[in-house]
C-alpha cells in the first residue's frame, strides 16, 4: 500500500513536466510505435492501456479502436483526457475513455479486452506479477499483450553495479532488474515476438498471446 501511495505521489509531482521530458524522445516514440505494430490492432477492437501516464501511446493507435486508458495518478489521467480530446478534434477516429485505475487490481470483467498495452509499465508498477496476471485475466482467449520497457535479459544475474544503479532508479521511477520472460510465463502468456529497440537491447518490445483453451 505504501509503495502504491508513493507511486501516486511521485507521478503527481512528475505530471506537469512528464511530457516535456519524455514525449519526443526518439527511443520512446520508436518503442511505442513498433510495439503497437506488433500488436496488429484492428478497428472495433477493445484496447486497454495500463499505467498510460499522459497518454503518449494514443497517437500511435490506429483509427477505429475502442481504447480505455488508465493510470493510478489522477493528475496523469487529467492530462491523458485532454490529449484524447485534442486528437479527436484533430480528426482522429479514436474512441478513448480515461480512468483512474490500479494496474494490479483492474476494475474490469474477465475476458473483456482484445489487447492490453503495457508501455513503460512493468518496470514501474510496484507489483509486476499482479499487473501481468491482471492483464491476462481481462484478455479474451486469443487476445494479446503489447509490451515496451527495459528489462534484464532472461536468466541473467544483475552485476553489482547494476544492483546499485537499480536501487537508485527505483526511488526515482523504475526497476532495472525485472525480467520479461518469467513475468509472461507466470501469467500464462505465450511470447510470440520480441525485438530490441534501444540502449543495446536494454529496451525491448514484445507481444504475448493468451491461448485459446
Amino acid at each position: 500500500m505504501a509503495t502504491g501511495l508513493w507511486n501516486r505521489l511521485r507521478y503527481t509531482l512528475y505530471a506537469p513536466i512528464y511530457d516535456p521530458a519524455v514525449a519526443h524522445l526518439p527511443l520512446f516514440r520508436r518503442g511505442r510505435r513498433r510495439s503497437l505494430e506488433l500488436a496488429a490492432l484492428r478497428p472495433g477492437e477493445r484496447v486497454l492501456l495500463v499505467a498510460s501516464g499522459t497518454g503518449l501511446d494514443l497517437e500511435f493507435l490506429p483509427n477505429g479502436v475502442e481504447a480505455l486508458a488508465t493510470d493510478i495518478t489522477p493528475a496523469m489521467v487529467a492530462r491523458l483526457a485532454l490529449r484524447a480530446e485534442a486528437l479527436r478534434r484533430s480528426g482522429r477516429n479514436l474512441h478513448v475513455r480515461a480512468e483512474v485505475m490500479d494496474a494490479g487490481s483492474l476494475a474490469l470483467p474477465d475476458a473483456s479486452i482484445d489487447c492490453v498495452v503495457l508501455h513503460l509499465a512493468l518496470a514501474v508498477v510496484p507489483d509486476p506479477v499482479a499487473a501481468i496476471r491482471e492483464a491476462a485475466r481481462v484478455l479474451r482467449p486469443g487476445g494479446r499483450v503489447a509490451v515496451f520497457d527495459k528489462f534484464l535479459p532472461d536468466g541473467e544475474r544483475p552485476s553489482l553495479g547494476r544492483r546499485v544503479a537499480a536501487a537508485v532508479a527505483r526511488v526515482i521511477a523504475t526497476d532495472l532488474n525485472r525480467q520479461l520472460g518469467p513475468l509472461l510465463a507466470t501469467a500464462g502468456l505465450r511470447e510470440v515476438a520480441r525485438e530490441p529497440v534501444g540502449l543495446g537491447g536494454a529496451f525491448v518490445v514484445s507481444r504475448g498471446n493468451k491461448e485459446v483453451m
